[in-house]
């Protein structure tokens, strides 16, 4: 049996990726500052490590447990992310240093903490999520866009730094996603009336996003490396 590493575990994304690779039959070291939507999931396969992206060492140390455990890492999914929305000259410093060290040092952070493994063993698929927003922007959202358009390039430097090691790294965008991050921020109308700018009629689900994440984590993507899928319904045909 293989380890994926899950950050951002404990809800949206994270929780529901974590599920479908421990129904995969992964072992599945879930990282997040709360379990969340894990609590009191009951599997032998799942370990859940109670730490923050921001915490060099922590990560390290959960590395260090699950290669004990099964010692191998498969991949590394970065789903750990916050979004607050605010108009563009009403963030504040404090607001913006903190969408950079989760959404960006924190995918930085947790890449280093799994790369050293993966290069011993010479194999390995990283997947950073960042989202459509980087690429189209989006009212209100500066922090938010500029910290996951930094994942992109971040993504796209390690997929070059790390081919020739027989390690992947690709870059998973999605679409508005009803999951807790902008329901914090929206209200249920403002949600629902990106549906109308959405080519398949409505936004997507955390579900939607595990066919392609699964797909570019396993071995049938051994030829993918340094791509960004957009997986948004088709909002970005326009």
């Amino acid at each position: 049996m293989e380890t994926m590493i899950v950050t951002g575990a404990g809800s949206g994304i994270g929780s529901a990726l974590t599920r479908r690779l421990l129904d995969e039959n992964y072992h599945v070291s879930a990282w997040d500052t709360d379990p969340g939507d894990l609590a009191g999931a009951n599997d032998e396969n799942l370990d859940f490590c109670e730490l923050d992206v921001r915490d060099a060492d922590a990560m390290s140390a959960a590395v260090a447990g699950a290669v004990g455990k099964t010692g191998k890492i498969a991949g590394l999914a970065t789903c750990a992310a916050i979004f607050h929305t605010r108009p563009f000259l009403d963030v504040t410093e404090d607001e913006w240093d903190s969408h950079l060290s989760i959404n960006l040092k924190g995918t930085l952070l947790a890449c280093q903490a799994v790369l050293p493994q993966m290069l011993e063993q010479k194999s390995g698929s990283i997947l950073l999520f960042a989202s459509s927003i980087a690429r189209r922007g989006a009212a209100e959202s500066a922090a938010y866009a500029a910290t996951k358009g930094g994942v992109l390039g971040l993504g796209r430097a390690i997929a070059l730094d790390h081919a020739r090691a027989g390690i992947r790294a690709n870059i998973l965008s999605p679409g508005i996603t009803d999951t807790p991050q902008p329901r914090g921020n929206m209200s249920e109308d403002a949600l629902y009336d990106w549906a109308d700018n959405i080519p398949l009629g409505r936004i997507g689900m955390p579900e939607d996003m595990l066919g392609t994440a699964l797909f570019l984590l396993s071995d049938e993507a051994s030829f993918v490396t340094g791509q960004d899928i957009r997986v948004n319904g088709g909002a970005s045909l326009f």
